[in-house]
């Protein structure tokens, strides 16, 4: 399509917006690229461009001999606020961040490790678009999504795979990084944390792990704690479910522990990825081969459940629109790359170069709770059969806590 021209989806974006049907991803408001610039520059890394807000924040954390930062998978601010019995969460709660879009977790992970937007660091959704190997790869997991592949076997470095490097090592105290066990030593951990991480086996133990790590270094301290286990129990039984209740509860507990063990000398700050939304059968919905859609496309789409990312043929971008709208048009907002930096939903920064290139030509957005697979790709058919999904922008994906005890 012809560059900067508005396609018809923009106007109802905008709409559902101003309505706060879905919310837009906004640097005006406490957010959690703010919350990331403030607990380093708390921690003493320097040379950040705060906001009010977060330079609020960093005075209120860099007086405190231990800093404990917890990223609760999936824990978003509609479920904490259904759950009455997470005292601890709940009584500590200073406020509600709005998570960057997509509200995918290596997106907002990313955005976590960085202190920067997606339109800086270039990781675009769950799975992203890398040039080297021509399509979709899973960042996390550092494989590509077509089989499964290394991208270390294919000759894409982790530089290349996440081009802006971690702000954690910029901080001046001693750091402890804890991830589960099976993935302390992958790839993307020790990217987040500059150097290898420590594993945890289970999340009733990590407290003692936490406390005796931080109190045996003698010095102010800086620790960081993945805990994935709300995002597991919410893909699998629903936002609403008795194991995503119980997987809240647990945090509750490890907040309380290490408040117990550290004292009053040490800050907890625990936030989320993002929140969760639930779907039923009549959500899901299946780009097949037999639409024609495939054919047009340069390479798989990207992105994830409720947002697509398309690199479609140079000769195909008005033959795309249509037959997408089409078939998807009613559940589904198409933007073009362009109309996705003028709305800044990637950050109020120009896309990176490399960002744009991974974007591609178009991004399909989920008006609700709808989520769109790729036939020909088998992980992505599988992840439509979750009962949750994320990456969207309705508010009980993008409104996570931000909670300092």
């Amino acid at each position: 399509m012809p560059e900067h021209a508005r396609t018809p989806d923009r106007a109802e974006l905008l709409a559902a917006f101003e309505e706060g049907v879905l919310l837009r991803p906004d640097p005006a408001v406490p957010n959690l690229v703010d919350a990331a610039r403030a607990v380093a520059a708390g921690a003493g890394a320097s040379g950040l461009e705060l906001s009010p807000f977060a330079s609020d924040l960093a005075a209120s954390l860099a007086g405190r001999e231990h800093i404990v930062l917890i990223l609760a998978d999936g824990l978003g601010m509609e479920m904490l606020e259904r759950e009455d019995g997470a005292h601890t969460l709940r009584d500590n709660l200073r406020g509600e961040l709005r998570t960057v879009f997509p509200s995918s977790s290596a997106v907002a992970l990313t955005s976590l490790a960085t202190g920067e937007w997606p339109a800086r660091h270039a990781v675009t959704g769950w799975w992203t678009h890398i040039e080297e190997i021509g399509g979709p790869a899973t960042m996390l997991q550092y494989r590509r999504r077509s089989d499964d592949r290394s991208l270390a076997d294919l000759g894409v470095s982790p530089e290349e795979a996440f081009p802006v490097p971690s702000l954690w090592p910029r901080v001046s105290r001693q750091r402890h990084f804890l991830m589960p066990q099976q993935i302390a030593g992958s790839v993307y951990s020790r990217y987040w944390a500059a150097g290898p991480a420590a594993g945890y086996r289970a999340l009733a133990g990590a407290a003692g792990s936490i406390t005796e790590l931080v109190k045996d270094g003698g010095e102010p301290t800086f620790a960081y704690v993945y805990v994935p286990h709300v995002d597991n129990e919410a893909h699998q039984g629903g936002p609403g479910s008795n194991g995503v209740r119980a997987a809240i509860l647990a945090v509750d507990r490890l907040v309380a522990d290490l408040k117990a063990g550290l004292g009053e000398s040490a800050a907890v700050v625990v936030t989320a990825d993002h929140g969760h939304l639930g779907l039923t059968a009549d959500d899901r919905f299946m780009i097949r081969t037999a639409y024609g859609i495939p054919a047009l496309l340069a390479s798989a789409p990207s992105g994830d459940s409720r947002v697509l990312e398309f690199h479609v043929r140079p000769d195909a971008h008005e033959r795309f629109e249509e037959d997408f709208r089409f078939a998807f048009g009613r559940r589904f907002y198409l933007l073009s790359t362009e109309e996705v930096e003028e709305l800044g939903l990637l950050g109020p920064d120009p896309l990176a170069p490399r960002t744009r290139q991974r974007l591609g030509d178009y991004v399909a957005i989920s008006r609700g709770q709808a989520v769109l697979g790729y036939q020909p790709s088998k992980a992505s058919r599988e992840a439509l059969q979750q009962r949750s999904h994320h990456a969207g922008l309705t508010p009980a994906e993008m409104r996570v806590p931000l909670v300092v005890a």
